[in-house]
């Protein structure tokens, strides 16, 4: 095997995922072989083992599916997938079903395929970090969750519990997972996992998943409780009017969801892998693969950069004007560590912006997810005035005023002296030339746009423009036809 690595030793059988020359671990088709080998071999050694652990070698746990391998899928390769997948939910349920308790340790990220395989064991143990992500991203790359996924997360926390995290590939840290149920156990580190793995294990000799159990009932009913019909009802009329038909993933993933609850597991199994099978090898996934995955890390890893010009983080921005604008932009620069200077016409205005940030992050300090040091932290590192001179030696100021050309003159010729020397004022307009608007500038050169999307806290993408160069001399132009007519008409 070469991507798992098998040890039985006192009783315990690790399967360990690591693989060769690859940052994470894949459903690579190496392991997918590797898997049926590795299972081959606890079911060999079953009257041996008194518990399974599912370990990591990588600083993840599982990446998920091999997205390159699934780029070249035609549509002829259907049923060799939809057979790859069984296979590998039977392995899965080899595993889950072997009467052996069998635990994950999540010490890392665990996303997409990579939930799947955590969802294999019976007890699941994670790294209490709150910057751990864990959940199933497949419906954002035009794909479900077929791997598992959709039957366990419905049956796990019911049809409509499980929707945010199924439609919607809503993500979650370990700490969220615990309060969902979908984690049993947190531990302070990684070196922690194994003597609380093998702790649990030596206490449930047996286990079995919920949904083996003979009394296991879906959380909150199947689609024939009258309640669970009726949101059900209007929930495709929902999901057509959202996608208009033309991005197919939510709409397999809400039949996979609605279809298996209605039969026993293993057969909603089934009925999961054929929607996936058929989804896969359509040109919008791998249109949306491609775009929101394989670009998308191009342009995270800065390929469309210019070479050999380092990176450049502002130590000080100004941002005029504290509207729901200007206020999201503040909160994004202090959220960076970047110390912020919003400033409006009164200091109430400035400081009703500076407030936002705090409106933000409450809700995440009461659900544990930011401490109240790091809240209080990132409040100071916004300064509310009214005082042009306070963006004294900012290094970049983004005006975010009214859609008035006068009005941008304005604030534009009162902020530009304060900045820095080498600094940079950006306009925040959608609808303004910046060409235009850089004549208000002293150094035009050093004028340019940058266009945050709103809500700023909610829309990670940012426009930057550059307006059109000023020429040093007019160029010459030779008159028009009307201009050397009326020229003539006239007496010298």
């Amino acid at each position: 095997m070469k991507t798992i690595r098998y040890e039985l030793a006192d009783g315990i059988a690790t399967l360990t995922f690591d693989e060769p020359d690859s940052p994470v671990n894949t459903m690579c088709a190496q392991w997918q072989a590797d898997l049926v080998e590795a299972t081959a071999q606890v079911v060999q050694d079953k009257d041996a083992i008194k518990g399974i652990v599912l370990a990591s070698a990588k600083t993840t746990f599982f990446a998920g599916a091999d997205l390159k391998g699934t780029m070249r899928l035609q549509a002829s390769d259907a049923g060799r997938v939809f057979a790859e997948i069984e296979q590998t939910k039977k392995c899965f349920r080899t595993l889950e079903t072997l009467g052996k308790p069998v635990v994950s340790c999540i010490n890392g990220a665990a996303l997409g395929g990579g939930w799947e395989v955590a969802l294999v064991g019976h007890y699941r143990v994670a790294v209490d970090d709150r910057k751990i992500q864990l959940g199933l991203p497949e419906i954002t790359l035009g794909l479900i969750p077929g791997a598992s996924g959709i039957t366990k997360m419905t049956r796990l926390l019911g049809l409509m519990g499980a929707q945010p995290y199924i439609l919607e590939s809503k993500l979650f840290n370990p700490r969220e997972a615990l309060e969902l149920g979908l984690v049993h156990e947190l531990v302070a580190d990684a070196a922690a996992l194994r003597p609380s793995a093998l702790a649990w294990i030596a206490a449930n000799p047996t286990a079995h998943q919920p949904w083996d159990a003979r009394d296991y009932k879906i959380p909150g009913g199947t689609p024939a409780n009258p309640k669970i019909a009726g949101m059900l009802s209007v929930a495709p009329a929902v999901l057509k009017q959202k996608t208009r038909g033309l991005y197919p993933a939510p709409e397999y993933a809400l039949a996979a969801m609605v279809e298996g609850a209605q039969v026993d597991f293993d057969t909603a199994l089934r009925i999961e892998s054929r929607y996936l099978a058929k989804l896969i090898v359509s040109p919008v996934a791998k249109n949306m693969i491609n775009t929101f995955f394989f670009n998308m890390n191009a342009i995270k890893s800065g390929q469309s950069r210019p070479k050999d010009v380092p990176r450049y983080k502002p130590q000080k921005v100004g941002i005029l004007g504290a509207g729901m604008m200007g206020a999201g932009i503040a909160y994004a620069q202090a959220s960076r560590g970047i110390a912020t200077v919003l400033k409006d016409v009164t200091h109430e205005k400035a400081e009703h912006g500076r407030s936002y940030s705090f409106r933000l992050t409450q809700p995440r300090v009461e659900k544990g997810r930011m401490g109240p040091h790091d809240q209080t932290e990132l409040m100071a590192r916004i300064k509310a005035t009214d005082q042009a001179s306070d963006l004294q030696g900012c290094d970049l100021i983004i005006e975010a005023v009214f859609e008035q050309r006068e009005l941008k003159a304005k604030v534009t010729q009162e902020a530009e002296p304060m900045l820095a020397a080498g600094g940079f004022f950006a306009s925040n307009t959608s609808t303004l030339p910046i060409s235009g608007l850089a004549t208000a500038s002293a150094n035009p050169a050093k004028f340019i746009g940058i266009h945050f999307f709103s809500p700023v806290d909610k829309m990670k993408l940012v426009e930057i423009i550059r307006g059109k160069p000023r020429p040093t001399t007019r160029p010459w132009r030779a008159p028009s036809t009307t201009c050397r007519r009326w020229a003539r008409s006239r007496s010298w």
